[in-house]
């Protein structure tokens, strides 16, 4: 019988991909993990591994094992996952035929992780592939980019390092740049594409998340509801707006798990994005009522994906971004997390005085979409290779706090570009 690799990293070629690369054979190797790499141009995929070896100066990076498979042709899809152990798909949007390698890595009974932030494709994966996945005794993790890994984890953290009982975690995300753009997108034309995949299935979302099983956890007092006005806090510069993301479901059924299986209060949860200046907020409605005009209309979809870098204010474009603009470009995460101090809340209990204790933990690092998410994907199969014993035996479709809550995720994350600072106040 054929040795399978423990991870093969799918879509190597896109950006995410190629850092996924760049941190699997830096971490792989030092967990004597074997691993290869997947997609669909060999030309395109010897590349980038030839700029690595170029880079790094590491003659092994050309004997990388390459694996040819796309998404539209089963059997080489097939084919691929029954070489692994764990499968990390970097490929993307997956809405639409994703669901292709969840079938091939249930059959071949093959971990399976992606980076999706794709809410429909969520719940497709919960509606569809739960219980066989399950059945074939197999973890399938979605979601595995840098926000909903942070998020979540970062939430857990905050729950375990909290002198008390949490009550609630606002969740603020902030991009910039200490140095003059050097011009061109931030990001690149497919996650242009995704948002108008989302945008135009917003109907089959709430048919999809009709259909799945409610959050069952209990109505808190008090309540943390979300803030529509933008508003300052005092541990970020800025203004803070409300982001609505898929990560407050993935967080949600995380806490879900942790109220069912350990007993623990559930955290309410906000999730806002951070501008530098307030009238930020103009070119943000008035180029969201663009392309809200537009992307309905066949010709408009047309203008909308000919010319991303006029319609998105120069955020994607079909060139990628520049090398120096995605390793300037910072992120800081702050999870603002009210409770208790050294009070035992039950899990359930509806409290009546206001949280007299705060905490804050803030994760910076570098290039958010692209270097970060890279990371957060090969760790996400390095964690799921070599600690799969810490991972609740629960199997099926499970978020990434269930799958790494206890596993040494957080802290291989610190150890490679991500700070991390703790604050408590008084309130």
């Amino acid at each position: 019988m054929e040795t399978r690799f423990d991870i093969i990293l799918f879509g190597a070629a896109g950006l995410a991909g190629r850092y996924g690369v760049k941190y699997l054979r830096k971490l792989a190797t030092q967990k004597n993990l074997t691993w290869a790499v997947a997609g669909r141009s060999e030309t395109k995929i010897n590349s980038i591994l030839s700029q690595l070896e170029e880079e790094t100066g590491d003659k092994t990076i050309s004997k990388i094992p390459i694996i040819l498979a796309d998404m539209s042709d089963k059997k080489t899809i097939q084919a691929m996952t029954s070489k692994t152990r764990v499968l990390v798909n970097a490929c993307g949007p997956l809405r639409t035929i994703g669901g292709i390698v969840v079938e091939c890595c249930i059959e071949t009974k093959t971990h399976y992780i992606d980076i999706s932030g794709e809410e429909n494709f969520m719940h497709k994966l919960r509606l569809e592939y739960h219980e066989e996945a399950k059945k074939a005794g197999i973890y399938v993790v979605s979601a595995c980019g840098f926000h909903s890994v942070l998020y979540d984890l970062g939430v857990l953290q905050l729950q375990e390092k909290f002198p008390g009982s949490l009550n609630s975690a606002d969740i603020f995300i902030k991009a910039d740049r200490d140095v003059p753009s050097p011009g061109g997108p931030s990001y690149n034309v497919s996650s242009w594409k995704s948002i108008i995949d989302v945008t135009l299935n917003k109907r089959e979302l709430k048919e999809l998340a009709a259909r799945l099983p409610p959050i069952n956890t209990p109505k808190l007092k008090p309540q943390n509801s979300p803030r529509y006005i933008p508003f300052r806090h005092q541990f970020e510069e800025g203004w803070a707006t409300m982001l609505k993301s898929c990560d407050i479901g993935v967080i949600q059924r995380t806490q879900q798990y942790m109220y069912q299986e350990k007993k623990l209060r559930p955290v309410q949860i906000q999730t806002y994005y951070m501008l530098k200046h307030l009238w930020y907020l103009f070119f943000v409605v008035t180029f969201g009522i663009i392309f809200t005009l537009l992307v309905y209309f066949e010709f408009g979809r047309k203008l909308l994906l000919k010319y991303p870098f006029i319609f998105s204010c120069g955020l994607f474009d079909n060139k990628e971004p520049l090398k120096e603009m995605i390793e300037t470009t910072w992120f800081r995460i702050t999870l603002l997390g009210k409770g208790w101090k050294n009070k035992t809340v039950k899990p359930g209990e509806e409290y009546s005085s206001e949280p007299d204790h705060g905490m804050i933990i803030q994760y910076k690092g570098i290039d958010l979409a692209y270097g970060t998410t890279g990371l957060c994907a090969a760790l996400s199969g390095i964690i799921m290779a070599s600690e799969t014993s810490k991972i609740p035996k629960t199997y099926g479709v499970i978020t990434p706090g269930v799958a790494f809550g206890e596993t040494t995720f957080m802290q291989q994350l610190l150890e490679n570009g991500i700070s991390a600072e703790v604050k408590e106040f008084p309130l």
